[in-house]
């Protein structure tokens, strides 16, 4: 079964190699970066396949698997969300950040951008801290453009995605997540396929793939056999 795995906004497919180590070996696992996968690659190769494919995406990466399994319903065979949201800001009864904050991230970004992301992957790691892998997660994304991380922003924050998904979904949240609140993975669990389940993880924040690895990884294995059974 082909496994797509999605990374998220201001992060590299790096993200999902501990991810990776856990996986079962028969199970054909690619990365796909953010900024491919709103351009268009994603979408491109469940297009020109005949097999069904499982999509994992975490935070953006989640956003993004939604909007593939609207598009091209009869190719996904589960989607699997880590952190994830149907759009970034709230509106009405669909939950997400405060409606200024886009405008403010970006102004953040573009008056110092190293110390706005430096910020950023200390409270997607919170409560963890790793002073290490914030300069990890720092460096990495030196090599994204700022011109990339900006239509980023404005994708996670104009797309609202369609909660059509007939395929079996699995949401999981951190409970002390400070960047995307978990009221959006239950919000996505209850309007998507009456397929779904979801998990809650307390004492944990948004970067679940580097911090819990090995559930992520294990959870995946255990969802990828459902979806293929």
């Amino acid at each position: 079964m082909k496994l797509y795995l999605v990374s998220g906004w201001a992060t590299k497919c790096t993200l999902w190699d501990p991810v990776i180590k856990i996986l079962k070996d028969e199970l054909d696992a690619e990365c796909v970066d953010w900024w491919s996968a709103i351009d268009g690659e994603l979408s491109g190769r469940i297009a020109g396949s005949s097999d069904r494919c499982i999509i994992a995406g975490w935070s953006m990466g989640g956003q993004i698997a939604l909007m593939e399994a609207a598009r091209h319903p009869d190719n996904i065979a589960g989607l699997y969300l880590i952190s994830s949201m149907a759009c970034l800001v709230e509106k009405g009864e669909r939950p997400g950040v405060p409606r200024e904050a886009p405008a403010q991230i970006r102004a953040m970004l573009e008056r110092n951008r190293k110390v706005y992301l430096k910020g950023f992957f200390t409270r997607c790691l919170s409560p963890f801290k790793n002073p290490q892998l914030v300069d990890n997660l720092l460096y990495e994304s030196d090599s994204i453009t700022m011109d990339a991380l900006l239509s980023g922003l404005e994708f996670m924050t104009d797309t609202e995605v369609m909660l059509t998904a007939e395929a079996p979904v699995m949401t999981i949240h951190g409970r002390e997540d400070d960047i995307i609140p978990w009221e959006c993975s239950e919000y996505i669990s209850t309007n998507t396929s009456g397929n779904s389940r979801e998990k809650y993880f307390r004492n944990s924040g948004h970067l679940l793939p580097l911090t819990e690895p090995e559930t992520m990884g294990n959870l995946l294995n255990e969802f990828c056999d459902y979806c293929i059974s």
